[in-house]
């Protein structure tokens, strides 16, 4: 959720009071469900009971990368699997053990500064792959975090090709992913594409946006900037500093307002891929 410079904490909140559910991630939707919070939220939960079919046989000890607020982690332990979670944004620390009562393990760590003994049979990365700046890093952690023959299962949009030199999209080339997973010794065991079946979310996303948050937001902004112009300048500068310039309508429409459908389509594509760690590096 937002980009790694910036301070996210209110977007997340709102976020969360909006969507009154434990999920930070897209949602799987089916063919013609109405947009509304119903459905997103039943969206959100088919999403990651989709995700726990990828998990092969035998898998017990998994690490969640980038487990937000505790969805994942405590629907993966309802199917008794042994799950740790490690975040490096200490807001979402909180709320994942206020959410696993304490009852899951959390480590406020990246992945890259991440130490333990325990090895794992599966890595989840469900929408972090895109906050790893270095993903062949990121990738030679999670192989030496793997136990023999473990798996990484990620799940996530990247950009398709003709999309290399678009600065503004996030994450990383598909192709360049994969190329390197296998370079590094994994072997791709499946890859679904949910491209279509998690556009609705973005559908649901602007819809909510533009008929509700801006708004509200453009209330808020106009009241200060008439009524009480002290502390409008003083908002404007405190966001500047916090998050390294930009106005506060670039800071709305660059952190709050979802990619649109068209966008999406034509530069990203959504996928699930199961791999498994073939070799040691």
């Amino acid at each position: 959720m937002g980009r790694r410079d910036i301070h996210v904490h209110p977007i997340l909140k709102l976020y969360l009071d909006l969507s009154k559910t434990n999920y930070l991630h897209f949602g799987y939707w089916k063919e013609g469900d109405a947009l509304n919070l119903k459905n997103f939220q039943q969206a959100q939960e088919r999403y990651v009971e989709y995700l726990i079919e990828f998990i092969p046989d035998g898998v017990r000890d998994i690490l969640d990368v980038g487990c937000g607020v505790g969805g994942n982690a405590l629907k993966l332990q309802t199917y008794n699997y042994n799950v740790t979670g490690i975040c490096p944004d200490p807001y979402q620390g909180e709320l994942f053990k206020k959410n696993t009562k304490g009852q899951i393990p959390f480590f406020l760590t990246t992945l890259e500064d991440f130490e333990t003994n325990q090895r794992f049979d599966l890595v989840l990365m469900s929408e972090s792959v895109q906050y790893i700046p270095l993903y062949e890093k990121g990738l030679r952690k999670i192989s030496r975090l793997l136990k023999k023959n473990g798996y990484l299962l990620a799940s996530d949009y990247f950009r398709k090709d003709n999309a290399k030199d678009l600065p503004n999209l996030p994450s990383f080339p598909l192709s360049s992913y994969l190329e390197s997973a296998q370079k590094l010794g994994f072997k791709i065991i499946k890859r679904v594409d949910i491209t279509k079946n998690i556009l609705p979310t973005l559908d649901y996303g602007n819809e909510i946006f533009y008929n509700y948050i801006k708004p509200v937001l453009n209330c808020i902004l106009t009241t200060l900037q008439v009524h009480l112009r002290p502390i409008y300048w003083l908002l404007i500068l405190f966001l500047k500093i916090r998050l390294k310039g930009g106005t506060i309508r670039q800071i709305i429409r660059n952190n709050i307002v979802p990619l649109k459908r068209e966008t999406f389509e034509k530069y990203l594509t959504y996928q699930i891929i199961l791999m498994q760690k073939e070799r040691d590096i």
